[in-house]
């Protein structure tokens, strides 16, 4: 994955981050959001795309299992509000049916374990068209998060991660074809 650095043509108003900041802080004092825990259907209809998630949001997921459920994304909603001029590669949930592969029963698996990604943990019916703006976005501001210098060593330990899981489907793969052959020929399948 290449990672193309975060600069003032791309980003103009990206400010210094504040010393000892969190990233998901960050976001919120760019966005103005809080943390919410609504249930409500349409907050729960938001869960057809899979939430963005910051590079560490996406590394938590991936150490504690979830990594075969990651995949590359590619955010353009950004070329289209004007907020850049490029696509941003991530690694985030993918989606499974018409829900993001985390929504289960009308809930997000991952709210109770603390491992929910900064959009969903941040998301809430109330933004509307009205009050909403591209560069506030919390979609925005997490795209911008996987630009980010500083989130590069994250990242490559996530790509680590996530080579282990395919290292470990390649395994499983070459045994089932070399176990293709004995059943085939258990059952006179020649």
């Amino acid at each position: 994955m290449r990672i193309k650095r975060n600069n003032p043509k791309t980003f103009p108003n990206n400010k210094m981050k504040q010393a000892g900041e969190s990233q998901l802080q960050r976001i919120i004092r760019k966005t103005g959001r809080k943390p919410s825990q609504c249930k409500c259907k349409l907050c729960q209809q938001q869960c057809h795309t899979p939430c963005l998630g910051t590079p560490q949001d996406i590394l938590r997921l991936a150490k504690a299992g979830y990594a075969d459920r990651l995949a590359l994304s590619e955010w353009a909603a950004g070329i289209l509000l004007g907020c850049t001029d490029h696509i941003i590669y991530m690694i985030q949930p993918i989606s499974e049916g018409d829900h993001c592969t985390f929504f289960h029963d009308g809930l997000c698996e991952l709210h109770d374990k603390g491992l929910k990604p900064t959009e969903g943990r941040l998301s809430h019916h109330s933004t509307q068209l009205d009050n909403w703006r591209p560069r506030k976005s919390i979609s925005y501001n997490v795209a911008k998060e996987w630009e980010a210098e500083d989130n590069e060593p994250v990242i490559r330990e996530l790509l680590g991660e996530l080579s282990k899981v395919q290292t470990k489907i390649q395994q499983a793969n070459d045994q089932d074809r070399m176990d293709q052959p004995r059943v085939e020929s258990r059952f006179g399948l020649h």
